[in-house]
């Protein structure tokens, strides 16, 4: 999870693509979960939900993940949104002009800087055109040549050095994420043995004669046709061992044998490239991410989380961030159906669709504790505040070795032994009889108290560019699968959250949405962006702009 190659961004270990070696496993076809839903109601009612605690408590592995769990959630998902859209249009009228649409220098000046319009709801101005400029014309270098440079390895013979200031930490892990995903220099050749590796094949194959001749020596009669067997896969051994494939590219493995961090680290690294020209950053949760359902806690998947850094300097130094603004979530999967299942049937499809879900809804509940105090389960109730009954005094869990009354009397050779308290000096060096051990089961089970916190203890959180005069909270997540990314929005109504968390259902007050009600969550999703291409990461890149650039703004405290 930790790594000081993360924090420092070293170099990367380089793969020299021209030299030939054995050929790593084959390329891992690439597949997407398709997001139709047929079985999903057309008019969901608001007690529809009601059964999804019930539905979670028969769920004992991903697979059965259903249809009706997401019928119970009253979702509509709308796909391939185009990146301009996954914030509105109409949501971005008042605000400055983005980066890329800003014609004017790209130098701030006093006007730009301390302008009402133009500070971002930390006090710090907009970033200028300059700083999207660099890291967009640093997204847009060829592969090859940005992986040489994160790899110190010299440029190619007619190519210029590349210059990476903003963007070294996400070409470094994608450098290692090409390692396993990267197919286009994939080169197989046939050689032929040469005269020394042939004559070490024919003593070992001289070695493998000599013992089968030993095991054919103890063999009955009854064996003799699977000695000509043996010897008809004899030749045909002998025939394919004049030839060997060997391989040039960069690859080292197949994707589906990634490790998980190379994906955590580039999805890291492509969203503090936006996050830090906003005052932002990314971290990972300290609690495992559980979403509460009622009286059920069900475990979700939040990979990384952004948030905006305090203007206070000592909450920072603690490492406290306010938000959370969106989270990322990065999947291992790479096959979402069975052979011979539609698309939007498969089990894995589902299954995907609704760890996204999970992880915005967490998002969302932990964007809704703005203000309020954290209770923890059993806090208050009589099995965290009364002692435990009955027993003697002393008497702890059964097989605890400490849970005995006899003692052995004081022998007649311990009376001139001096006591190890009688050094004061000596014992004080020592740590304390329980500053090193663990505690007991008895020990354990005399603590009367409510269960951990289930809130970040380095997140403070808030609803940060929530509309104050809309009961709606927008969540925003970037989706990572195989070496392509997806922006995810959901909406959601502050008593959909209240539904969901306490399982009371209450009829909003207020003006409604007549395109969607509370009781009804609507996912937009852009396209998968393929990191490994230029125009896609820049694509991608503009949208998590766009993100940053919307919920910073002032006007949202």
């Amino acid at each position: 999870m930790f790594s000081w190659g993360n924090a420092l961004a070293l170099p990367s270990v380089g793969v020299d693509v021209d030299k030939e070696r054995k050929p790593p496993p084959r390329p891992t076809p690439l597949d997407f979960p398709s997001y139709e839903l047929p079985d999903v109601a057309e008019a969901p009612s608001e007690a529809s939900f009601r059964d999804l605690e019930s539905l979670l408590l028969a769920v004992r592995k991903p697979q059965d993940i259903s249809a009706a769990h997401l019928r119970a959630l009253n979702l509509r998902v709308h796909s391939d949104v185009p990146v301009a859209d996954i914030v509105q249009q109409d949501r971005l009228t008042t605000l400055p002009p983005l980066a890329w649409e800003d014609g004017e220098s790209t130098q701030p000046t006093a006007e730009t800087s301390t302008g009402h319009g133009l500070c971002t709801s930390n006090g710090y101005p907009y970033p200028t055109r300059g700083k999207f400029d660099v890291v967009r014309n640093e997204l847009l270098f060829d592969n090859d040549d940005a992986f040489r440079e994160v790899s110190r390895l010299p440029p190619r013979p007619g190519r210029q050095k590349v210059k990476l200031t903003q963007s070294r930490k996400f070409w470094s892990a994608l450098d290692r994420m090409a390692q396993y995903w990267d197919a286009s220099l994939d080169n197989y050749i046939e050689r032929s043995l040469t005269a020394d590796s042939a004559s070490a094949d024919e003593r070992m194959q001289t070695d493998n004669e000599q013992s089968d001749n030993v095991d054919e020596s103890n063999k009955m009669d009854i064996d003799s046709g699977s000695a000509t067997r043996g010897s008809l896969r004899k030749e045909a051994n002998e025939d394919a061992k004049s030839t060997e494939t060997m391989y040039t590219g960069r690859r080292i493995g197949t994707g589906s044998e990634m490790p998980e961090d190379i994906r955590e680290d580039t999805v890291r690294g492509f969203i503090e490239m936006a996050a830090w020209p906003f005052g932002c950053q990314v971290n990972i949760p300290t609690n495992p991410p559980r979403l509460a359902v009622r009286n059920l806690l069900f475990p979700v998947r939040q990979t990384l989380v952004a948030g905006r850094a305090p203007s206070d300097r000592q909450i920072a130094k603690r490492g406290i961030l306010e938000g959370p603004l969106l989270l990322a979530q990065c999947r291992p999967d790479t096959v979402f159906r069975e052979p011979g299942q539609a698309a939007g049937h498969g089990t894995q499809e589902l299954c995907d669709l609704f760890r996204e879900v999970g992880g915005l809804l967490l998002t969302a509940q932990e964007r809704a504790r703005e203000d309020a105090m954290e209770v923890r389960p059993g806090e208050g109730k009589w099995w965290t505040t009364t002692p435990r009954w009955g027993g003697a005094p002393n008497e702890g869990v059964t097989g605890d070795g400490r849970n005995s009354d006899d003692t052995s009397p004081p022998g007649k050779g311990n009376i001139h032994k001096r006591s190890k308290l009688d050094h004061a000096v000596s014992s004080s060096r020592r740590p304390g009889p329980g500053s090193s051990r663990k505690m007991s089961a008895s020990e354990k089970w005399k603590i009367i108290a409510p269960p951990q916190s289930l809130w970040d203890k380095r997140m403070k959180y808030m609803q940060i560019g929530k509309p104050k005069d809309s009961p709606f909270d927008d969540i925003y997540m970037i989706s990572s699968i195989n070496h392509h990314v997806s922006i995810v929005h959901l909406r959601v109504h502050r008593s959909y959250i209240d539904a969901l968390t306490t399982g009371k259902v209450e009829q909003p007050v207020g003006p409604t949405d007549s395109e969607q009600p509370w009781h009804v969550i609507h996912l937009r999703r852009t396209r998968w962006f393929d990191l490994l291409e230029a125009t896609d990461r820049v694509e991608a890149f503009e949208g998590l702009w766009r993100i940053f650039h919307y919920l910073m703004r002032k006007d949202s405290d």
